[in-house]
């Protein structure tokens, strides 16, 4: 709600921020920061390539590369302050003490959630649901 009046979502935002902050990133990399699959960034970034906010190129090891165009670069700016006066508060409503416990344990969570994909998963109940 807070980025309503720029007209873009906060997954889209994050998004752009984070390719404005990296100067171009390489879509394996972005994907990676945000622990999400590969594919799950081919479509975000999609709808982000058609309004114009982002364009691609590969770099000299065939990867994907993105970096935010003029447009992209408007778009982000515009809607930053917005986002630091909602995080500011947050912030305030949560306290600092709180503000920073769900920081560290969102990163945690991501971290974990990213071990976790790499354990080997066997499909079938659980043995303790066959018993």
């Amino acid at each position: 709600l807070v980025l309503a009046p720029v007209g873009i979502k906060a997954t889209q935002f994050s998004i752009l921020n984070v390719i404005c902050e990296a100067g171009e990133i390489a879509h394996c990399d972005l994907a990676r920061l945000f622990a999400a699959s590969e594919e799950t960034f081919s479509r975000r970034l999609a709808s982000a390539r058609k309004s114009g906010w982002v364009q691609m190129s590969i770099d000299e090891r065939r990867r994907c590369v993105y970096r935010l165009t003029e447009e992209g670069r408007k778009i982000r700016d515009g809607a930053l302050p917005y986002w630091e006066r909602a995080q500011q508060r947050m912030r305030r409503e949560l306290g600092e003490p709180d503000w920073s416990l769900l920081a560290g344990f969102a990163e945690r969570l991501t971290k974990a959630a990213i071990r976790a994909e790499s354990v080997p998963a066997r499909n079938g109940p659980p043995k303790d649901l066959l018993a």
